[in-house]
């Protein structure tokens, strides 16, 4: 999948949460080569973007830019 993944927003929740990568891939249920890979918008799985979103409290399609 050849996303456009809006990563700044990402960045921001993990900064307002005070979390660290390891920490918010814990909560997602994700590992931390996923997340990496998703935020080099690299290609990932959706039900990864997904995981994200759920934890965000936020629509998929917010994730996108």
């Amino acid at each position: 999948m050849n996303n456009a993944v809006n990563i700044k927003i990402i960045d921001n929740y993990i900064k307002e949460n005070k979390l660290n990568k390891t920490k918010f891939c814990k909560l997602c249920k994700i590992s931390v080569y996923t997340f990496n890979k998703i935020m080099t918008n690299d290609n990932c799985q959706l039900i990864a973007l997904f995981k994200i979103a759920k934890t965000m409290s936020i629509q998929i399609w917010e994730l996108f830019a």
